[in-house]
């Protein structure tokens, strides 16, 4: 049975009403903005009535409450959320990594929108596996990941050489009932995702989890090149930063 440890997520009940420390002059007029995001319990995901709630989406609501900006929020999966910011359909797209891929079609501001921490590999309790990096596996893994999920060059050495199988999901969900059928060997997931999706499925016993990574990962509110064109992202995201710490959603990190 894993050990799931709980740090703590900097007053968790009063994080999403943090202010930022940055002053910067208001916008005189109201500015609508329209978000898309895919899934991530429990910073954005709807709700029974099919609206977007979540830690994130809280603080997006006190921005709105509290500035001339007016934030909307809609979750969509990745690959559909990204292709309406690119169209122009919707304003921004969060969170982000930056990729230089990425960047030759959205605008990234100066500053994030928010640090994960932690990345994880999650493997069935029984599967003797043990992770000391991608560029060491040597027999071949099918591993499973939601679409919007990166992990870096050693990740994609690993990939290009036929070692890992990706299978893509659009929630985390998918990809740890696929891990439970044996229809994949790994799962992998920011850690606050995986704790989360792990409690609500009721498995901590059926599964153990592998840290990757504690490094800082900065990702961003990304924006259609439509409306940068018209506005200052780096001004509004100091705005939404002064609701806002990138760090106030630190991950529970998990153990096995």
């Amino acid at each position: 049975m894993i050990r799931i440890q709980t740090a703590l997520l900097f007053a968790l009940t009063l994080a999403c009403h943090h202010v930022y420390s940055q002053t910067v002059e208001p916008l005189t007029d109201e500015l609508s903005i329209n978000i898309v995001a895919p899934e991530l319990k429990p910073l954005i995901y709807n709700n029974v009535d099919r609206k977007a709630e979540g830690l994130l989406v809280d603080t997006l609501k006190n921005v709105s409450k509290n500035s001339s900006l007016k934030i909307n929020v809609t979750v969509l999966p990745w690959g559909r959320a990204i292709l309406e910011v690119m169209n122009g359909k919707a304003d921004a797209i969060m969170p982000a990594l930056y990729t230089e891929e990425r960047a030759q079609s959205l605008v990234f501001p100066d500053h994030q929108l928010i640090n994960f921490y932690g990345s994880v590999l999650i493997k069935n309790i029984d599967d003797d596996f043990k992770f000391e990096g991608f560029e060491a596996i040597t027999a071949k893994k099918t591993i499973a990941k939601v679409r919007a999920v990166l992990l870096g060059e050693h990740f994609d050495e690993a990939k290009d050489k036929g070692i890992l199988n990706i299978a893509e999901v659009t929630k985390l969900e998918d990809a740890l009932n696929m891990l439970l059928l044996k229809r994949v060997d790994l799962v992998v997931a920011d850690g606050f995702a995986a704790y989360t999706s792990i409690k609500a499925l009721g498995i901590e016993d059926k599964i153990s989890i592998m840290p990757i990574s504690t490094i800082a990962e900065p990702s961003f509110l990304a924006f259609s090149s439509q409306f940068s064109s018209k506005h200052d992202v780096n001004k509004i995201m100091s705005i939404i930063n002064q609701f806002n710490n990138p760090d106030q959603y630190k991950q529970i990190l998990p153990t096995h």
